[in-house]
């Protein structure tokens, strides 16, 4: 039992001996091929990344600036000077909140109105 356990060292070298200076170009010349196709693809890649990016933000910037106009006055007065994007967007649902609810309100009323019923639900 003993030989084998000493064996066992000198058995790993010898397997390791055998493939030291053995040369696997099909192992090592995949992966510098995929690197440099990355790296140029990379390179030709950002640059329309970066006009789509920019586009897409302008976009964004644009439908904030247009939704800041629609809000009412009294709204915008209710921060104080510059609003940020957020801001304007939170303004902006709070603002369709009420006006949904106040529509929702009419719509009922008509509806009370149509069936013959006062707006307290007396004829």
């Amino acid at each position: 039992m003993d030989e084998g356990i000493s064996r066992l060292p000198e058995r790993q070298l010898l397997e390791h001996r055998d493939f030291i200076g053995l040369d696997y170009p099909s192992l090592y010349l995949c992966k510098p091929k995929r690197g440099v196709k990355r790296d140029e693809s990379k390179e030709t890649y950002k640059l329309p990344h970066r006009l789509i990016e920019k586009k897409r933000r302008d976009r964004i910037n644009e439908c904030i600036a247009q939704l800041k106009d629609l809000l009412p006055e009294h709204l915008k007065l209710t921060t104080l000077g510059h609003l940020e994007k957020a801001v304007v967007l939170e303004l902006t649902l709070k603002h369709l909140k009420a006006l949904t609810a106040l529509t929702e309100q009419q719509h009922q009323k008509i509806i009370a109105l149509q069936n013959g019923k006062g707006p307290r639900g007396t004829p």
